[in-house]
């Protein structure tokens, strides 16, 4: 009894290895063709999360300074500016530490006016940068109105907010332990 192999012809058992040979060289290409798509999908599901990035409002920072002066400062430079458009006044600005939060002291603030110019104000400083958000507000009756003189409403607002102390450098030559 021949066996399976010798009653093949010789010529059909090389086309069978050829055939074999070919489908094993095209497997690779292929495999490598399934790898590219799933890495152009990756690849485009990054670009789909960076421009969703991108189109997104950014956040405005917060007021921030490099010591206790610094931050001060620039509160009272950030309220004066914004009273300075509205009816009201600057009266009081300081700060106030916060030893539970070290970094994010308390800053207060007093100001007189109308209560237009108020209520921008304290609109200016949640929605426009440097974002200042306010823990606390009183706000009162500085002066009643005298409609017989024609004088306004003169009202008072404090508030405190936070401000963010920076973290301090260490120096050029120092190393730390």
């Amino acid at each position: 009894m021949r066996s399976l192999l010798e009653a093949v012809p010789r010529p059909l058992l090389a086309g069978l290895a050829g055939l074999g040979l070919a489908l094993a060289l095209a497997v690779g290409p292929v495999l490598e063709a399934v790898e590219a798509q799933g890495s152009v999908a990756e690849a485009r599901a990054r670009l789909v999360r960076a421009q969703a990035a991108a189109a997104r409002v950014p956040v405005p920072p917060p007021l921030v300074g490099a010591d206790a002066d610094a931050l001060v400062a620039a509160f009272r430079a950030r309220l004066e500016g914004l009273a300075a458009e509205r009816a009201a006044l600057l009266t009081e600005a300081e700060i106030q530490p916060d030893p539970a939060r070290p970094a994010l002291p308390r800053l207060r603030a007093a100001f007189r006016g109308t209560a237009e110019g108020l209520h921008g104000l304290v609109h200016a400083l949640e929605s426009e940068a440097p974002l200042m958000v306010i823990e606390e507000a009183d706000l009162g009756v500085e002066r009643p109105a005298d409609p017989e003189i024609g004088r306004g409403t003169v009202m008072r607002l404090g508030l405190v907010v936070r401000g963010v102390l920076l973290p301090a450098k260490p120096e050029a030559g120092s190393s730390s332990p």
